[in-house]
């Protein structure tokens, strides 16, 4: 009996001549990567453990030599692509043989396009951008806050000067926007307008390396009264 209750489950039933044999259905396995996300310049893999973990990618994928695909990293130096950068920062940075110049490891994204000689913010220059650049950041589009802005004419340039420093504040969020998360705002375009970035990094008034709502109100132009949290 005892033997019987042990092998129950390895008993095999033989078909009958009207049965249909049902095939097994077979085990899919996750892939522990599927949902892992590592940062630029770096890819998942699988330790022996069964683990996922980030290290440098092995390969870029190849490009088709496009200009528009090429960065300019903040040493000058341009690469054939956003990965291309990152994967020689993270090189570096674990100080691996493939490093092509160890100054590298502090290496990030400056602008979208091949490096170029821009025009100089000079102070003057500086100046005339600063209300230019304060319209434009006013005029982003924004969703969320359209409703509640569309309704209250005295706070419509409040809203999307607001919006933006929640769409900016992502990782970490913290209610702080720093020098690294202003790049998706300044990569695209300081080729064409050399003095965005220092614009935006004059922001940050206590030096500190992040800007906080207060301060980022008070460059665009909001009064007191006006600056909120709203992420």
């Amino acid at each position: 009996m005892e033997t019987l209750l042990e092998n129950i489950d390895e008993q095999i039933t033989e078909p009958t001549k009207d049965s249909k044999l049902v095939p097994a259905t077979p085990v899919i396995q996750n892939n522990p990567c599927e949902d892992y996300i590592c940062g630029w310049g770096k890819e998942c893999v699988i330790d022996k453990k069964g683990e996922p973990f980030c290290e440098c990618i092995s390969k870029c994928p190849l490009m088709d030599d496009d200009p528009l695909d090429q960065v300019c990293s903040n040493m000058n130096q341009t690469f054939s692509s956003l990965c291309e950068l990152y994967r020689e920062r993270c090189l570096c940075k674990h100080k691996f043989k493939e490093c092509k110049n160890k100054v590298n490891a502090k290496v990030h994204l400056e602008y979208l396009g091949a490096c170029k000689k821009l025009e100089p913010c000079t102070d003057e220059l500086m100046v005339m951008r600063e209300m230019k650049k304060r319209r434009e950041l006013h005029n982003l589009e924004w969703e969320e806050l359209i409703a509640e802005a569309e309704s209250d004419d005295e706070k419509k340039h409040v809203y999307p000067v607001i919006w933006k420093f929640c769409d900016l504040d992502i990782k970490p969020h913290d209610k702080h926007v720093s020098h690294h998360e202003l790049i998706p705002i300044t990569a695209p375009v300081i080729p064409m307008e050399s003095c965005i970035k220092p614009f935006l990094e004059n922001c940050d008034t206590n030096n500190d390396g992040n800007i906080s709502i207060k301060e980022w109100g008070k460059c665009l132009g909001l009064k007191e009264g006006e600056i909120q949290e709203r992420c």
